[in-house]
């Protein structure tokens, strides 16, 4: 893995979380350098002690280097090293203890020096964990000895940098009195500071607090300081009030039950709903607002209308009527007894061999009507002929069917005749009843019979007929809200108490005194 983005990395995330308290900008000795962790104050005392004059001024500030953690990140100093992330956990250790010795302790800047030296150490130890496991070959040259370089620079970072780090105690102030300890808060120490603490008066004495796993589980009151005895001290006065008194929610009273009549137990509930979120009643008036109310007034408006429509299509119909009445009487009329025996003759010239077959002549019919019958059949047979020939050469012709439309395709997709002239009449109301009554009529005679079949062609045609048509009805009508009357409550078995909840009351006898 390139180190180069590793640092280019931390470099963006150092710079971000050091925008306030400016430690990545703070400048240092850029010569000073310690190779153990937990030495590093000591020895920049050592380094800086013999630089120093009487006043603690350095003698020579000009040829005394100095440099910031921004400017060896751009400078690329921590990748040209070959322990980089030690070298940066150095630089940004040393600088959070020159700042956190340089504010007064417990001011804001030096809380949020002493944060971002936590932050960014815990952040190197995870980012040289991560990425040496990640460097980790899973095939057997695992096994290998031969290891990369950065491998070995990550692995001894990450072992010096996590001896160098370790949580701090905590620090509180506590003072006896009157025979008890009274404890402060904790101390917003730094780990970094290595001034004594000193307390706000001579009385306080400091305290170190260990600090917890979190992984323990503190033992239960119970436990510490159990009762051992129910009895109370009878030197004490009485603590308890209204001895006797006993709360009427104490009592096992009978409970609201619903009504159950028989067959008539489906319009009523089967269990209180008061504590539900969506009870009966909502669900009631959903049922309502989307089926019932909302059609109202639109029938109201349209009831003129269809005794209109309704008497224009009768009186159309009897027209139609009285013309074909008309046009058969006049084909009656047109018709001639010469056309009937010019038929006879053709058909005994065509087909002498059935006459045969079939025993018959037309001598042994009488009045002529058995060869009326024949020349009937043969017309019809040569109709059925032009069927045939005419549906060979629709079904001969290659049909191109669309596989994905085929796939889709369901019974309730089939749409009939009926059904687009019930629509667009207005009638959709009459043909969905016509269509119920026919399909429970159908499903009542199945059911009556001893073995229950399955819905025959007929009833499963029916029944999405049925469901179209209510398709379309309920995504023509726009849903309104109507003003409603609905009941709200429902008969119930409840007990009624006269009075209030009796208590049981203990009697006490007294004893008679006579005198002697």
């Amino acid at each position: 893995m390139d180190h180069v983005v590793v640092f280019n990395n931390l470099q963006s995330v150092l710079q971000a979380a050091s925008s306030k308290c400016k430690v990545i900008a703070e400048k240092f000795p850029s010569k000073f350098f310690e190779k153990d962790p937990a030495k590093i104050f000591e020895s920049y005392k050592k380094f800086l002690k013999p630089k120093l004059d009487g006043e603690g001024n350095i003698k020579n500030k000009d040829h005394f280097p100095v440099t910031t953690i921004a400017e060896k990140f751009s400078k690329n100093e921590y990748i040209k090293k070959p322990d980089a992330f030690y070298r940066l956990y150095h630089d940004i250790k040393l600088v959070c203890t020159l700042l956190i010795h340089f504010y007064p302790q417990g001011t804001r800047t030096y809380q949020m020096v002493d944060k971002f030296y936590k932050f960014a150490t815990e952040l190197l130890l995870r980012e040289c964990y991560r990425y040496g496991v990640s460097m980790v070959d899973e095939s057997e040259e695992q096994y290998n000895d031969e290891k990369t370089l950065f491998n070995k620079q990550v692995s001894r970072d990450f072992i010096k940098i996590s001896v160098g780090y370790s949580v701090p105690y905590a620090e509180s102030y506590y003072i006896s009195s009157g025979g008890l300890d009274l404890f402060s808060s904790t101390i917003s120490k730094s780990q970094l500071d290595h001034r004594t603490t000193e307390p706000p008066n001579s009385s306080f004495v400091s305290n170190k607090i260990v600090p917890q796993t979190g992984n323990e589980i503190a033992p239960k009151l119970g436990f510490v300081a159990a009762n051992v005895s129910n009895i109370p001290d009878p030197t004490l006065p009485p603590s308890e009030m209204m001895t006797k008194f006993l709360h009427p929610n104490w009592y096992a009273l009978p409970t609201t039950v619903w009504l159950e009549y028989g067959d008539f137990k489906s319009w009523a509930p089967s269990f209180n709903e008061s504590g539900t979120v969506l009870d009966a009643a909502r669900r009631g008036t959903i049922w309502l607002e989307k089926t019932g109310y909302s059609s109202l007034w639109k029938l109201k408006n349209k009831h003129k209308d269809a005794l209109t429509r309704e008497s224009s299509d009768e009186e159309v119909n009897k027209e139609n009527k009285s013309g074909n009445v008309e046009g058969a009487s006049a084909e009656i009329e047109t018709f001639k007894p010469s056309d009937v025996s010019e038929q006879i003759e053709a058909s005994e010239e065509l087909s002498p061999q059935e006459d045969a077959e079939s025993g018959t002549s037309p001598n042994n019919v009488p009045n002529g009507t058995g060869s009326i019958e024949k020349s009937e059949n043969q017309l019809n047979d040569n109709e059925t002929r032009q069927d045939s020939s005419a549906s060979a050469l629709v079904t001969s012709d290659s049909l191109n069917i669309k596989l994905e439309n085929l796939y889709e395709w369901s019974p309730g997709n089939d749409i009939t005749d009926e059904e687009i002239q019930a629509i667009s009449e207005g009638n959709t109301h009459k043909l969905i009843t016509q269509t119920l009554l026919v399909l429970g009529e159908m499903k009542r005679k199945r059911v009556k019979s001893k073995k229950v079949s399955k819905p025959t062609a007929k009833e499963a045609e029916l029944y999405y007929r049925a469901q179209r048509l209510l398709r379309e009805v309920m995504l023509a009508k726009k849903i309104e809200s109507v003003p409603q009357i609905a009941a709200k409550s429902f008969p119930v078995l409840q007990a009624n108490y006269m009075g209030s909840v009796p208590v049981v009351r203990t009697i006490q006898t007294r004893k008679k005194k006579y005198k002697k």
